[in-house]
């Protein structure tokens, strides 16, 4: 949306709309009025004819949905956002049910209304695109998950192959992993890969770019990851630019479950264009001083972006045994809580000699374990179908009982050949 989008507040309590009123004049919003519920915001609404209504759903809380469903019907392309100290999930349904598209708890931080308006209108206008035939049908997606870091030498591969391997090989789905470290692209040499096409071969003209010409750059590792590799001269990278990054993932994200980037310890146009099509974004940081402070102000230019701060995840890499800082002493500095840490382990540094991830390698070592419990936190997938799958042929009576008939049947030989004895 070109202008800036039009909003009514609606609130019973004038104090509290006037403050909510203020908040949006104040990031930008063209606010057209305020009013109560009942007939004062049905007229409001008709005359005014905003982008967006936004209204407090308080008791009574009839009333207020009343309300609703009347702006609704009136403006049936206007969003709504409500806002209530109401938290219970039948009232939040009721709600919905009345034409509320989100629903935030009080007390509301400006961010999070403005992240919520913008959102939901970006809902709309795809809505009306797709029923107008503007837009054609949006075609399956994949998840990006861009691995990112303030500075180099993190372990951003490391964990980028790591997560990509057990993501294959413990929650089944498939992986591609794309290595846009514009610098150094160790992703090949991690996984012990030669590189004869990479992704400088698709430096062409964007619409050019189609599923053919990008299967003939990809690599599929024995561990089942496919790999768009970096180029092995760094001066190939002057012929990619941000749309050619864009194309390659948005083709990617139609075939694989999971789309990893693989991004360098710097800043250009390229990992900008990373970091907007993530679904996901790990940050990754080690506990040094230096990383610390390069992972703040990469968090302040995230936020001065209006990057949404929810697909922020913040990942702890601890790279030597000197690595003690407390999650609580991290989140102090950051201002942000840690996702996952992830455990010095010095398997990782012989994987790497043998151009293996370490969850091939060392299964059960401190950094694999923590590797995989993070692919089963990211995919959503239960770590306890795995254990289920490696029960095989056992029947349900012997999974819950802890011993198949065979094993019993070994137990009772065993004690007669005892009590013969």
């Amino acid at each position: 949306m070109a202008r800036n989008p039009r909003v009514i507040v609606i609130d019973q309590d004038q104090i509290a709309r006037s403050e909510v009123q203020k908040m949006l004049a104040l990031s930008g919003f063209a606010v057209l009025g305020e009013a109560g519920y009942g007939i004062e915001a049905v007229s409001l609404a008709k005359e005014a004819e905003p982008d967006i209504v936004v209204i407090a759903v308080e008791e009574p809380v009839v009333r207020a949905l009343q309300t609703v469903e009347a702006v609704a019907d009136l403006l049936p392309q206007s969003p709504v956002v409500a806002y209530s100290s109401i938290k219970d999930p039948a009232s939040i349904r009721k709600a919905m049910l009345a034409g509320v598209s989100d629903y935030l708890i009080t007390p509301v931080r400006e961010e999070e209304l403005v992240k919520s308006i913008y959102d939901v209108l970006a809902q709309e206008e795809r809505k009306q695109a797709r029923i107008s035939g503007e837009v054609e049908e949006p075609l399956a997606c994949g998840t990006v998950l861009t691995v990112f870091g303030a500075k180099g030498g993190i372990g951003k591969t490391t964990i980028s192959t790591n997560l990509g391997t057990a993501l294959v090989q413990k929650t089944g789905q498939s992986v591609v992993l794309v290595d846009l470290d514009t610098r150094f692209g160790d992703v090949a040499i991690l996984m012990d890969i030669p590189v004869e096409r990479s992704i400088a071969d698709l430096a062409l003209p964007e619409e050019e770019i189609n599923r053919e010409m990008l299967q003939d750059c990809l690599y599929t590792h024995n561990t089942g990851v496919t790999i768009l590799p970096a180029p092995v001269r760094p001066t190939d990278w002057r012929s990619v630019h941000a749309g050619h990054i864009e194309r390659v993932i948005t083709l990617l994200a139609q075939t694989y479950d999971y789309v990893i980037l693989d991004t360098p310890g710097t800043f250009n146009d390229i990992v900008a264009r990373a970091l907007e099509l993530a679904t996901l974004v790990l940050l990754v940081a080690t506990v040094d001083m230096a990383s610390l402070k390069d992972t703040l102000l990469a968090i302040d230019m995230l936020r001065s972006w209006n990057f949404p701060q929810d697909k922020i995840k913040l990942l702890i890499n601890a790279t030597n045994e000197a690595s003690n800082v407390q999650p609580q002493e991290i989140k102090r500095m950051l201002g942000r809580e840690v996702f996952w840490s992830i455990p010095y382990d010095r398997n990782i540094s012989t994987a790497t000699q043998l151009g293996m991830p370490v969850v091939v390698t060392k299964p059960t070592s401190k950094a694999s374990e923590s590797m995989v419990e993070l692919a089963y936190a990211l995919s959503g997938v239960p770590q306890k179908q795995e254990q289920q799958q490696k029960q095989g042929g056992k029947g349900l009576f012997s999974r819950i009982l802890g011993t198949t008939t065979e094993e019993k049947a070994e137990v009772k030989e065993v004690k007669v050949e005892l009590r013969d004895a």
